[in-house]
């Protein structure tokens, strides 16, 4: 009699798109509870506020530690996909710093808002690549360094809301 084994594989052997899959749809969720309410053409400043001091503290964080897995990918991927991974991800850092400065004065809640729906795509896409990019690795592959962020990304995805 044969049995199917049902075992998963171990966090180490499993491909790394499905290992980021997981963190990255949380912090498009958690990206998308505190910004969202900012996308009202009428959202008041404190309103604003609160995105810009979400986007200070925990976005950021989550922002640095998968740029630095970007850098960990280049070894692994085409040259030219190396290259559209870090420019999608500066885009985002961009934008990020677009809102700060937008959110920081009054009367720009339209202007805010444009520039939110842009970030929340931007996010969106750039997750996107990166898990594509990384479809065909094993966390294994990963130097060590790689590996060391994969658990900073697993601590974090078990601190997202």
């Amino acid at each position: 009699m044969h049995t199917a084994n049902t075992t998963s594989p171990s966090p180490a052997q499993q491909q790394l798109d499905t290992v980021l899959r997981p963190f990255h749809a949380a912090w498009i969720g958690e990206a998308r509870c505190f910004l969202e309410p900012a996308l009202d053409p009428h959202a008041d400043f404190w309103t604003r506020w609160s995105a810009v001091r979400y986007l200070s503290d925990e976005f950021r964080g989550r922002y640095r530690l998968v740029r630095d897995l970007v850098e960990e990918l280049r070894p692994f991927v085409r040259p030219d996909v190396a290259e559209r991974l870090v420019s999608e991800g500066e885009r985002v850092f961009k934008l990020r710093l677009e809102i700060d400065r937008i959110g920081r004065r009054r009367g720009t809640a339209a202007e805010m808002a444009a520039a939110i729906e842009a970030l929340l795509e931007q996010l969106g896409v750039w997750c996107a690549e990166i898990e594509f990019a990384a479809g065909r690795l094993a966390s294994s592959d990963l130097a060590p360094e790689g590996t060391d962020l994969l658990a900073d990304l697993d601590a974090a995805l078990r601190a997202l809301p």
